[in-house]
């Protein structure tokens, strides 16, 4: 038995979706290291089996050793094999080592049956229950991890799950098409709008949130793999190429918010040779996506170069708004927004994506040291642009796989507030 793929898939993947969003990354041989789901790594210790095993009082008892026990009932269908199963979960190991509480987490698990998505003891108990229906299992060792467990799972343990099935429904189908309705890209991508949105337009570094549905393009009908419907939408800045891959950053550009797009991506713009989970190497994709969110990226500051001040240090910058407010000296906590592009224009990072400003002590070594002076001097409602040499930044190690090396960096910096450090 695979034990490391089930713990990949029932303690891990499932609570993001079946195949793991950290398997779409871009196809490309010469940059990219193949992606595997990770395993859960919670600080938890050597956990050890308690010598007495765990045995539930008035549970039915399977052939293969498996407990069941009923704690609530449930009216609904039984889970077919092929059934997306929804389930609330709470799996512990004997001495109560807690591993998921998808209760505590807010995103269910999911799974599609008779996939080998879950543990074998898992499936068969998902198979006696009903939708509305809570039950206990405890898997007996061999129908969980068996002789050599698995990371901080011990050998020979049991694992006691407490499940509610909330659904079991046979996988959606992509919407219908017809190809002389297709349009093919350049790069071989085809899509069809299913719905035309009315808001903003997706563009280049603008940050994206997107429902989405993926099926692997069989001869004998599209498989389905996974939908965000069943758990949450994926979030990505488009273009950066660090989250999705290829053929989903240019299918979602130009949509709008509000927009719905079928698209039909070949392997070398989805996963490539490689695959992961249930999507084999070089297979097609067919992907229904949803724009349901949208953030522009801020638009930098036109400056003339006469218009900047230069410091010793070859640090420059211009103030756009002069404040009206203090100065922040050293030792004080600054509040500001910020957003940070490289010389060619490429925006690589911006707390208004985030929600929330960015706060530090000034002169504490939190920062660049050209976000150290180019603070300095600045008043509270004040905006400055800060052109910021390599030197005074990342040097020549860059930064973050998107800084490159000897980068010369360009901020714009709102100043919002000024703190006073908290006594120690």
């Amino acid at each position: 038995m695979n034990h490391n793929k089930y713990l990949i898939t029932a303690l891990t993947a499932l609570l993001l979706l079946a195949v793991g969003l950290s398997a779409c990354q871009p196809a490309n041989g010469e940059t990219e290291t193949p992606v595997e789901t990770p395993v859960v790594t919670l600080d938890l210790g050597e956990a050890m089996p308690t010598l007495e095993p765990v045995v539930l009082e008035g549970a039915e008892v399977t052939e293969s050793g498996l407990q069941f026990l009923e704690t609530e009932p449930g009216d609904g269908p039984t889970p077919q094999e092929g059934d997306i199963l929804v389930m609330e979960v709470v799996a512990t190991l004997a001495d109560g080592t807690e591993l998921i509480n998808t209760r505590v987490e807010g995103s269910p698990a999911v799974a599609i049956m008779g996939r080998e998505q879950l543990l074998p003891g898992w499936e068969e108990g998902m198979a006696m229950m009903k939708v509305g229906q809570r039950a206990k299992m405890v898997l007996p060792p061999e129908l969980a991890f068996g002789e050599e467990g698995m990371g901080f799972i011990p050998p020979n343990a049991q694992l006691i799950l407490d499940v509610e099935l909330i659904s079991a429904e046979q996988p959606p189908q992509p919407s219908t098409y017809s190809d002389a309705d297709l349009t093919t890209t350049d790069s071989g991508l085809q899509y069809v709008d299913l719905v035309t949105g009315d808001g903003e337009t997706v563009e280049e570094f603008s940050t994206a949130t997107t429902h989405y549905v993926i099926w692997v393009q069989e001869e004998s009908g599209d498989k389905f793999i996974v939908s965000s419907y069943y758990t949450q939408p994926i979030r990505f800045v488009v273009g950066r190429g660090d989250t999705v891959f290829p053929g989903w950053e240019e299918g979602v550009t130009g949509m709008k918010v509000g927009g719905k797009r079928l698209l039909i991506v070949p392997p070398e713009l989805a996963l490539g040779d490689q695959g992961a989970g249930d999507i084999p190497p070089n297979a097609t994709l067919v992907m229904e996506i949803e724009v349901t969110d949208l953030t522009i990226p801020p638009k930098m500051t036109a400056v003339n170069a006469e218009d900047y001040t230069t410091t010793e240090s070859g640090l420059k910058y211009y103030d756009i708004v002069e404040g009206e407010g203090d100065s922040p000296q050293e030792g004080q906590i600054v509040v500001v927004n910020y957003a940070g592009w490289l010389e060619d224009g490429t925006p690589f990072d911006n707390s208004y994506d985030r929600g929330e400003p960015f706060s530090f002590e000034l002169g504490a070594g939190m920062v660049i040291p050209g976000w150290e002076e180019g603070l300095l001097g600045m008043k509270v409602g004040g905006k400055r642009q800060i052109v910021i040499p390599p030197d005074l930044a990342y040097g020549e190690t860059g930064a973050g796989g998107v800084i490159p090396p000897n980068a010369t960096l360009i901020f714009e910096v709102e100043l919002l507030e000024i703190q006073d450090k908290p006594q120690e």
